[in-house]
């Protein structure tokens, strides 16, 4: 099959996609529709500042090609397109102090109750079409709203656009209750149109970080997934652009190919690689990609580094934030939330309140010790996890949501908590979780400490003197 031929059928079945999930609606009073199961807990737990993510439908109704999420359903083979949903006051029980359920009361007793913010758009947009006939997130942010409950939007829809958001998001822009991050792939109106079918395109989506700005919103750019190749060309001027619609911090990492491809991904696939300019996109990334990572392949540090330089220097140069959800470059985060919500925000420090007990925070804690200080730090498994912090660790509950679970014995399973997980995978140098595999040696284990868990050192990269020598600071 040609590429202008899987072009075509792409295009096709995104857009048959887009159409059919236009006007689906939600029966309210059937209970397995209703019954889609979220929050849930991140399986990047282990480098991630909001590990309680949140989506309220099953699904998404975008079609863009490079959809991570779309990845990960399509190759489970119980995925079904069927559109479920949370059950909204099920949700707003919990954050206002009655929780009815075992899994609610145990949000309620980790996250809600300490008013730990809410990240909402982890697997699906919160302002996708669905909502035009369903308002089922409408109605709950509408009770996030009046409980003042901290939440940070992941989005690039344009439903936020119609008037009833406008309007809901216009009356509560005093809380200072709620931040944004709009995703945006392609510089240019032209390129987004051909990669994410039915989204708004660029120009679009920097309206709708302009119009939250001057609301007086927290505002990121999400230039999430980079893709060379394509969000390079006019990367600076998009910078600019968003800049002057307000954003206060840039967040990006780099696209990642799961090798386990069904026939429908490696259509895809295809087409990127025409895009990025190869014939062979998992032959480009099978070469590049440290093989230490395992099967969900991302290209290396060198590949990255000249776009990475221009985004940090952006950020240095404008007084943006710059934060980076890639494993690699992790440790220029300029706080320890890759997201790109600050450590500190004194309007409102419930935006603020997320943990720093993950790895994300302590590779920028260790990048500014050895740029500041000339120390190099360590890590020991017992002062990155705190347990006695972050709670959820220790419940039992949330284990079970882990992938890790699905080859252990019912007996196993019941015991599993994420502070075991973690550790799994912090002593096991074989797992592509592991922080020397993950971070491709930017820690690396030195020795075991009392309690026979694998200690950590941060591990200099030779750009970092580099940069340094070209007057870049790095003490941010």
């Amino acid at each position: 099959m040609s590429i202008k031929s899987i072009k075509n059928e792409i295009k096709k079945e995104s857009m048959k996609f887009v159409r059919r999930n236009r006007d689906v609606r939600i029966d309210r009073n059937d209970k397995h529709a209703m019954s889609y199961i979220s929050p849930r807990i991140s399986s990047e737990f282990m480098d991630c500042s909001m590990p309680m993510t949140f989506d309220h439908y099953s699904h998404c109704s975008l079609g863009c090609t490079y959809c991570f999420a779309y990845m990960q359903k399509t190759n489970n083979s119980s995925f079904s397109d069927k559109l479920h949903s949370v059950n909204p006051q099920k949700i707003l029980k919990a954050i206002n102090n009655e929780p009815d359920s075992y899994r609610m009361r145990a949000f309620h007793k980790h996250f809600f109750s300490k008013r730990f913010l809410l990240h909402w758009g982890g697997m699906a947009d919160p302002f996708c079409n669905f909502e035009k006939a369903n308002r089922i997130g409408y109605e709950l942010i509408s009770g996030l709203a009046k409980a003042k409950y901290p939440t940070l939007f992941s989005f690039k829809g344009d439903g936020i656009m119609r008037p009833m958001f406008r309007k809901l998001f216009g009356r509560y822009a005093g809380n200072k209750s709620f931040a944004f991050q709009c995703s945006i792939i392609a510089p240019s109106d032209e390129v987004s149109r051909q990669v994410e079918i039915g989204v708004p395109v660029t120009s679009k989506r920097i309206e709708a970080i302009k119009m939250l700005s001057d609301m007086g919103y927290y505002t990121i750019l999400r230039l999430r997934p980079f893709i060379i190749g394509v969000t390079d060309d006019g990367l600076e001027e998009l910078l600019y652009k968003c800049k002057d619609a307000g954003i206060k911090a840039i967040s990006t990492e780099f696209v990642a190919i799961d090798i386990r491809s069904n026939d429908h991904l490696l259509k895809r696939y295809k087409w990127l690689g025409e895009l990025i300019g190869t014939s062979d996109i998992l032959k480009y990334f099978k070469a590049l990609s440290p093989s230490e990572r395992g099967g969900y392949m991302r290209l290396n540090r060198l590949v990255k580094e000249q776009y990475v330089k221009l985004m940090y220097k952006f950020c240095i140069e404008n007084d943006i934030l710059f934060a980076c959800s890639d494993p690699d470059f992790k440790e220029l985060n300029m706080s320890g939330s890759c997201c790109g919500m600050p450590d500190d925000y004194p309007e409102n420090p419930e935006l603020s309140n997320w943990t720093h007990n993950q790895l994300t925070y302590a590779l920028k804690e260790a990048r500014q010790m050895y740029h500041k200080r000339g120390r190099i730090a360590q890590f020991k498994f017992d002062k990155v996890f705190r347990p006695d912090k972050d709670t959820y660790l220790k419940g039992v509950t949330f284990g079970q949501d882990h992938i890790c679970v699905s080859d252990m014995t019912a007996s196993e399973r019941h015991n599993m908590n994420y502070e075991m997980i973690a550790n799994r995978v912090w002593n096991n140098l074989r797992s592509p979780g592991n922080p020397r595999n993950y971070f491709h040696g930017k820690l690396m284990p030195i020795r075991k400490d009392e309690d026979e868990n694998l200690v950590y050192s941060y591990n200099p990269s030779e750009y970092e003197q580099r940069w340094v020598d070209e007057g870049i600071d790095l003490k941010k």
